[in-house]
């Protein structure tokens, strides 16, 4: 059940969090306004920037959408690639259409596993 919004959850980090948006943001590889965007909700972070977030964090991915994990098993981010930062790196600086591809692959993958009753 979702309980929270994306921003409610991002704010709930970012405000546990000792360091200055400033530094946050140097931290995850945005600028400041980024980070005042998100906390107000005018933007959300991309797929690639949720990921990065959740592992900085060490917070389930599902929670950081606002889902309610509570009573499920504590799981952290799924890890689909050994070094999932290079990872985002590769995703930021591919073309879009090398990109597409990338997704395509992982939701034939996802559809394939949830075929086979495993819940994500």
């Amino acid at each position: 059940m979702k309980v929270a919004t994306n921003q409610e959850r991002l704010n709930e980090l970012f405000d546990a969090d000792p360091r200055t948006d400033s530094a946050i943001a140097a931290d995850l590889g945005v600028s400041k306004q980024t980070i005042s965007a998100w906390r107000s909700g005018i933007r959300s972070p991309k797929k690639t920037m949720l990921i990065q977030i959740a592992e900085t964090y060490k917070v389930n991915i599902s929670w950081l959408m606002g889902w309610d994990d509570e009573g499920k098993e504590d799981r952290q981010v799924p890890i689909f690639v050994s070094d999932s930062e290079k990872f985002v790196k590769l995703i930021r600086a591919m073309p879009f259409e090398d990109y597409k591809l990338v997704i395509d692959a992982f939701r034939r993958a996802e559809q394939k596993l949830r075929e086979q009753g495993v819940k994500l």
